[in-house]
């Protein structure tokens, strides 16, 4: 009687087996398609970098029918449509991007900024929060860097302080967070204070037009005359085409009246 049941057994047991091995052929092509959609990726992002966005478009694209829910994936081909003016394009993979698992929180803060220049401040600020607070984000300093920049287009300078004052904790020397700390200051008077964060600013990063003005505002206000046409001279052997050159002849316009 027991051996009448041990052919059907077998069979299940066998069945069984087979169901495993298919299910992990499955998991093994699926982790193979990953891969090379990854390798489109990386191939991709290095044409974008070189401007060559046709050629990006067309490695993304290979990407995509590989892997047409893969965060990374649609997060790049994102930025790849932000760059070609496709906007529409551009949110509808973002919003693929940040819904995808495993938790992507490189896409989350370029969603961020996509989202701020677009004018949604708050909405994108949730997502500069979010990818703040995830622990395994390599780059915490420059996502509170956007939202800072992100705020101060409403303006908002007292909160955006705040955001700029974390990047500082996280890296002390993060240009971008000392030239805003630095005009925040010199706009609410505490005129010390912002000189402070452009000399830092300078120890950290290569001059710009934008930085050596806002230097020549600074120690304007500071009444210091030598540092002051120290940095316009500086703006204007550098940058001598710069609409901030075309500035300093009416900054002294004004003082002389």
């Amino acid at each position: 009687m027991s051996a009448r049941f041990l052919l059907p057994a077998a069979m299940l047991l066998c069945a069984a087996l087979a169901g495993c091995a298919s299910s992990a052929e499955r998991q093994a092509e699926q982790e193979k398609l990953i891969r090379r959609a990854e390798t489109h990726v990386l191939l991709g992002s290095g044409y974008m970098r070189r401007g060559q966005l046709d050629v990006a478009k067309q490695e993304l694209d290979k990407a995509y029918d590989l892997a047409p829910n893969n965060s990374q994936v649609n997060s790049m081909m994102a930025l790849l449509q932000w760059r070609l003016n496709n906007p529409d394009e551009a949110a509808r993979h973002f919003r693929k991007a940040v819904a995808a698992e495993p938790p992507n929180p490189e896409a989350w803060n370029n969603y961020g900024v996509f989202l701020c220049e677009r004018g949604k401040i708050d909405e994108a600020l949730t997502w500069f929060q979010k990818a703040a607070a995830n622990a395994f984000y390599r780059t915490p300093e420059e996502v509170n860097l956007n939202a800072g920049v992100c705020l101060m287009k409403k303006p908002a300078p007292t909160v955006a302080e705040k955001y700029f004052r974390e990047a500082l904790r996280i890296n002390p020397r993060l240009p971008g967070a000392l030239y805003q700390l630095a005009k925040i200051s010199l706009d609410s008077g505490q005129v010390l204070s912002a000189r402070g964060f452009i000399e830092r600013y300078f120890q950290a990063a290569e001059d710009t037009p934008e930085s050596l003005l806002l230097a020549v505002k600074i120690e304007r206000a500071l009444y210091n005359k030598n540092a002051e046409a120290s940095y316009a001279l500086r703006l204007r052997g550098k940058f001598p085409t710069s609409p901030e050159a075309g500035q300093l002849q009416t900054l002294s316009g004004a003082r002389k009246k």
